[in-house]
């Protein structure tokens, strides 16, 4: 996967944020995060400024890009693709 996809954590839901869940990934050492639905786990980010981002991979397959968007879209998350 040669894109990523961004979100603020501040322009998520309440419910989402209370059902999710967080590890430390044992190779990456990275903070992931899983949200109920969620086709994929993303990373937590603390920017410069203090904001949270998350960064989810951007699939080259359609059906699971469109699986992600469409969850986006469902809770009115708005993102950002980067390539």
């Amino acid at each position: 996967m040669s894109a990523h996809a961004y979100i603020q954590y501040a322009a998520l839901p309440q419910l989402l944020i209370d059902s999710s869940t967080q590890h430390i990934d044992s190779v990456t050492k990275a903070k992931v995060v899983a949200f109920d639905g969620c086709p994929f786990c993303g990373q937590i980010d603390v920017l410069s400024d203090g904001r949270i981002q998350i960064e989810f991979p951007w699939p080259r397959a359609r059906e699971l890009r469109h699986a992600l968007d469409d969850w986006m879209n469902y809770h009115g998350i708005n993102y950002t693709v980067v390539m």
